[in-house]
């Protein structure tokens, strides 16, 4: 049989085909290598087939895949993922075969042995142990595109595309630290070997570097477990922000205030017994104690207050001064009283005074004596008025030493024989009458004294006589020598002798 009638007998056999088919399934099934799959049923159709061929040219065009596949070309477009870096991304059909029927699957993925390297996100750690869909799930896929497209065609939980690389994407449900590291990658302090041990953190790259005995401090020490900081009460580990600034942040303050200048200036972070004594000593400004030294006690040894033996009188000894072998309490002066450190002479006498009787009212730094204590203050304060004589008297001739040497300045009286009953010049004659009656504060010497208030007024001659004519000086008993002002006689034979 020649050429000419084959092709003449072929020719009359798809006449006799056309005519027991409908010409669309006809054609269709004459075209077509078979079915298309059950994914991409709706390209069926002759009229379908340049959605994936281009006429003329034999095989599929990656362009036209693509031109569907928009989640896939993004990838190819930036090189990521699977498909961006294959050697030669536009060869679609090299895995994908379709005309296969609908039940052909157009994605062959051995999990088992797949590469994940080969996407650009190696599994290891505990990530290797994981199964595919352990993290491909629809819940955890991020790219916006990849999630209209599967949802789209129903394909969202099919999908092995869409998910993010850092970690906080997939694990922020379970992650410890809540917002405290919002922003920084987790591989700052975590690798996938697991959570624990946050082996790529260094203390050294953290504001607060470790240095001496801070190195050996649990962390737990200063990063406690805390409900606190968010909407969930499940418990979390504090490690920012926390407050550093100050040795006292973290630390009970041993000093209780007294010290108010930084620890650092005599402690380091060695140990609170390692002070470096010769800076200290070179150095140290007793000002930031709030207790400055002037006056007489800049001039004081340190030990004269750091005593061992003081420290039962001193209010509160909470560190040690050290000189050579010898260890010396230190006093809290409270609120900077003298009293905290010196024994009060006064006896409390002051103490209800309205500066509860602070030293620091009447003695200053330079020297006890003299006091700020004058005859100004005396009449503001006391009941008893200086004025004439009394101004010139020293205040140790009304304030008589105690047997210890102190003053007495709570007098039990301010009468005038409360303080000069030894100089009375009268012994008792004028017992129970004030000697202001004829004194004054002035004198002792009265110039004025009027004798007609007496019983017996002065007339005649007897104006004009001397004081002592009448008012002669004795002797008593006791050797004390006094004038005689009462009792006197009053009639002239008492003076003058001679019978009534």
């Amino acid at each position: 049989m020649g050429r000419r009638l084959r092709l003449r007998w072929a020719l009359l056999g798809a006449a006799a085909l056309f005519g027991t088919l409908t010409p669309g399934r006809a054609a269709s099934q004459l075209i077509s290598p078979g079915k298309l799959s059950s994914v991409h049923a709706d390209l069926e159709g002759i009229r379908n087939c340049t959605q994936c061929h281009e006429l003329h040219k034999p095989g599929i065009s990656a362009e036209r895949c693509l031109s569907c596949h928009e989640p896939l070309a993004a990838r190819i477009r930036t090189k990521k993922g699977f498909h961006g870096l294959l050697p030669d991304p536009d060869q679609c059909a090299t895995c994908h075969k379709e005309h296969f029927g609908a039940d052909f699957s157009l994605v062959r993925l051995d999990t088992l042995r797949f590469n994940h390297r080969r996407i650009g996100f190696p599994l290891e750690g505990r990530h290797a142990d994981r199964g595919c869909r352990d993290c491909h799930k629809p819940e955890l896929i991020t790219s916006q595109a990849v999630r209209a497209f599967k949802a789209k065609h129903a394909a969202l939980d099919r999908t092995f595309l869409g998910l993010p690389t850092k970690c906080a994407s997939c694990h922020e449900g379970d992650s410890p630290h809540r917002t405290q590291f919002e922003g920084r990658p987790c591989t700052d302090c975590h690798d996938v070997q697991g959570w624990k041990g946050a082996r790529g953190f260094d203390h050294a790259r953290a504001r607060f570097h470790l240095t001496g005995r801070h190195r050996d401090v649990a962390c737990a020490k200063c990063h406690a477990t805390t409900p606190r900081g968010g909407s969930s009460d499940v418990p979390f580990v504090r490690y920012r922000p926390l407050t550093f600034g100050r040795c006292d942040n973290c630390h009970e303050d041993p000093h209780h205030g007294t010290m108010q200048g930084r620890c650092s200036s005599c402690h380091d972070t060695g140990g609170w017994g390692n002070v470096n004594r010769a800076r200290v000593a070179a150095s140290f400004d007793h000002g930031t104690t709030g207790f400055a030294l002037e006056g007489s006690h800049a001039r004081a040894e340190c030990s004269s207050c750091h005593d061992a033996r003081a420290a039962g009188r001193l209010d509160g000894v909470h560190i040690r001064f050290e000189r050579g072998t010898e260890s010396h309490p230190f006093p809290r002066p409270e609120s900077g009283r003298c009293l905290s450190c010196h024994e009060d002479p006064h006896a409390g006498v002051f103490a209800a005074e309205p500066d509860s009787g602070d030293c620091g009212g009447c003695h200053g730094q330079v020297a006890w004596t003299p006091a700020r204590f004058d005859a100004a203050r005396h009449n503001r304060a006391t009941s008893f008025e200086l004025t004439g004589a009394h101004l010139t008297v020293a205040c140790r001739d009304c304030h008589t030493a105690k047997p210890d040497g102190s003053p007495t300045f709570r007098l039990k009286a301010s009468t005038c024989g409360s303080c000069h009953q030894e100089t009375n010049p009268h012994g008792d004659q004028f017992e129970g009458r004030d000697c202001d009656a004829c004194h004054t504060v002035e004198t002792f010497h009265i110039t004025h004294f009027d004798h007609d208030a007496t019983r017996f007024p002065l007339r005649g001659a007897h104006a004009g006589a001397a004081c002592s004519a009448c008012h002669e000086k004795e002797t008593d008993t006791a050797g004390v020598t006094m004038v005689r002002y009462r009792p006197l006689g009053t009639e002239c034979r008492d003076c003058h002798g001679g019978t009534s």
